[in-house]
């Protein structure tokens, strides 16, 4: 179940967790199957596949429910990014990407690459990420490639539970 919070309203403490796939992959899938697959009606074979099992996965919770996920694929691609729909623009998929790319970082990548749906191409240049080549169709949605160079952290944090409020995040 989903809390609704009204505009008014200040969203309680979002906290992101790397997770365990095997133990959290119900979650994972919960959340990411009403967006994908019910939202936006791209076709269930399409939304696990064999990177799911050998990826880092990341769940963000706001009073104990799970609200947002996202992976970094161990080549360093970011994906399956979603957010629950009744609170999106809250800040919750900054605090999955902020937590996705700490990782990476910690990973010592290099940068990081995404597919991005065409409509959330503003939210990844607030990130840092930049466009490469041309709109491509995927799953009947328009994408375009994204990057992201990382500033190497010796020491990146990327502990298993993020208790900070992440917004207004920025990279150190």
């Amino acid at each position: 179940m989903i809390r609704i919070f009204p505009p008014s309203q200040t969203l309680p403490l979002i906290t992101t967790e790397a997770v365990d796939y095997t133990t959290h992959k119900r979650l994972i899938h919960s959340i990411r199957t009403a967006v994908f697959v019910q939202e936006q009606n791209i076709p269930a074979e399409f939304e696990i596949d064999h990177d799911d099992p050998i990826s880092q996965h990341v769940l963000a919770f706001c009073q104990g429910e799970a609200i947002g996920t996202g992976r970094l694929t161990p080549a360093g691609k970011i994906g399956r990014v979603a957010v629950s729909r009744p609170l999106r623009r809250q800040g919750v998929g900054l605090c999955v990407m902020h937590r996705l790319i700490t990782l990476a970082k910690r990973d010592q990548h290099a940068e990081v690459v995404l597919s991005a749906q065409y409509h959330a191409i503003p939210f990844y240049e607030k990130l840092g990420f930049q466009p490469e080549g041309s709109v491509f169709l995927e799953a009947g949605i328009n994408h375009v490639k994204m990057r992201k160079k990382l500033r190497r952290a010796p020491h990146a944090e990327a502990s298993r539970t993020d208790r900070r409020r992440c917004f207004g995040w920025q990279e150190a």
